[in-house]
């Protein structure tokens, strides 16, 4: 699995799968992204979407439970059959979503992560309220 992250003038780092993952990119920018949560205090990009999706997909594959554990305005991700499903909200239970192995979704998240943690780093102002999302209830 290839996967290209990107910088934004903004700070906010981007995780994009090479290749056919339409749904899957689409789900990675909408339910998880490096902007921080509504309300959150600190300069530039933020690893708490990061680290909800990541807590969640653990503890999802541990319970045996393919309620979803993220999602953002129109995607949601769940794991399905010892994998994670990215699928629109929107979409019938009968619509087949986009599948990645666990392994590789944790690793994705893994990188991702230390990536937004190097920009925050060198971050000095915060991002905009525009687009974040609430906190999650769980989080």
């Amino acid at each position: 699995m290839d996967v290209r992250f990107t910088v934004r003038d903004d700070g906010q780092v981007d995780a994009a799968l090479i290749g056919d993952w339409d749904l899957f990119n689409e789900a990675l920018g909408d339910s998880i992204s490096s902007l921080p949560p509504r309300g959150a205090a600190g300069a530039g990009p933020s690893t708490y979407w990061i680290d909800v999706a990541r807590q969640g997909a653990l503890r999802a594959r541990e319970a045996n439970d393919d309620r979803p554990f993220t999602g953002g305005n129109i995607t949601l991700l769940r794991m399905t059959g010892g994998r994670v499903e990215a699928r629109y909200d929107f979409a019938d239970e009968d619509e087949a979503g986009q599948f990645m192995d666990f392994d590789d979704f944790v690793s994705l998240l893994a990188e991702w992560r230390m990536r937004v943690e190097a920009r925050a780093g060198t971050s000095d102002s915060p991002l905009p309220e525009t687009y974040r999302r609430n906190p999650a209830a769980s989080a």
